[in-house]
């Protein structure tokens, strides 16, 4: 089996290179795919998947995730759009499998970004950056990480332990952060939700479309 994960950014695509190995586990094979923006993803979405129709039609055993920010987004909007792409497509989704109860397609969102899944981990970012103090996961940004969970938020923590003084290197961050994630304790809801649709496509027997 193939999954194809559709990514909008280049710090998504890091994390996920250090998350998917410890979550896949060998049950499938994977490739990241990195679309630059979340405007150029959503504008190409609807022929990509397209296209994967066509190759499962064919008998190929392929299934897709797509990951992208809600941003400033409304996320129920968000998420109906991409299940309307699924759905033109004639791909059965997660959240709208076909009349077996099968799916090709999960579609995630991380709220409001990637970084809610860093800050979700208050151990993770403590072995990412040693200098940083004891993490009291029941307050400020780390009690609720979707709610707080911008990258400027993770910044100005971070700043204020002397760490990425001026600006704020995504990739960089999630290449030191995603690493040292562990995925069970991870108190980002939007990152569980991610989690759970990967086991349930991994855990999918798909016959065709």
């Amino acid at each position: 089996m193939q999954i194809e994960f559709l990514v909008e950014e280049p710090s998504a695509e890091e994390a996920l290179k250090h998350v998917l190995p410890k979550l896949v586990r060998g049950r499938a094979h994977w490739k990241l795919v990195n679309l630059g923006s979340k405007h150029k993803l959503l504008k190409v979405l609807p022929r990509r998947l397209a296209a994967y129709r066509d190759r499962i039609v064919q008998g190929e055993s392929l299934r897709v995730v797509v990951l992208v920010d809600r941003d400033a987004d409304d996320c129920a909007a968000l998420k109906r759009q991409l299940e309307d792409m699924a759905r033109r497509a004639g791909l059965a989704t997660k959240t709208s499998p076909d009349a077996h109860g099968q799916f090709h397609v999960v579609n995630r969102i991380a709220v409001e970004e990637l970084e809610s899944w860093f800050i979700g981990d208050a151990a993770a970012l403590r072995q990412a950056f040693s200098s940083l103090p004891a993490i009291d996961a029941d307050k400020g940004i780390f009690r609720n990480p979707d709610n707080g969970g911008t990258w400027e938020a993770l910044h100005r923590f971070l700043k204020k332990h002397g760490i990425y003084k001026s600006s704020y290197p995504k990739i960089e961050a999630a290449r030191r952060i995603a690493p040292k994630l562990d995925i069970p304790s991870n108190r980002s809801r939007s990152f569980q939700a991610f989690v759970q649709g990967v086991e349930a496509l991994l855990g999918a027997a798909p016959r065709g479309v």
